[in-house]
């Protein structure tokens, strides 16, 4: 399992189906997952880091960790909705 689906499923617990579910069908949400894991790794760098600009990254890190966590769940919502029963 690639470092993107361990992230979303580490974030998401109670979808881990749905997760493993769309990630075995859809590149675009396994794009989704990845850009969320890297997202989060720059934002625990960011949070540690002695730069100057630390606070400003770690705003911008947090706004696109939760922008892409609501694209995600989203996608999860979107696709089972879309299942047939």
């Amino acid at each position: 399992m690639d470092e993107g689906m361990t992230a979303v499923r580490r974030q998401f617990p109670t979808r881990i189906k749905a997760i493993d579910d769309l990630s075995a069908r859809s590149e675009d949400f396994r794009e989704i997952c990845r850009d969320f894991a890297d997202a989060q790794s720059a934002l625990e760098k960011w949070d540690v880091s002695t730069d100057p600009k630390r606070a400003e990254r770690v705003v911008e890190y947090q706004e696109l960790v939760a922008e892409l966590s609501k694209e995600i769940e989203g996608a999860l919502d979107h696709a089972s909705l879309s299942r047939p029963r």
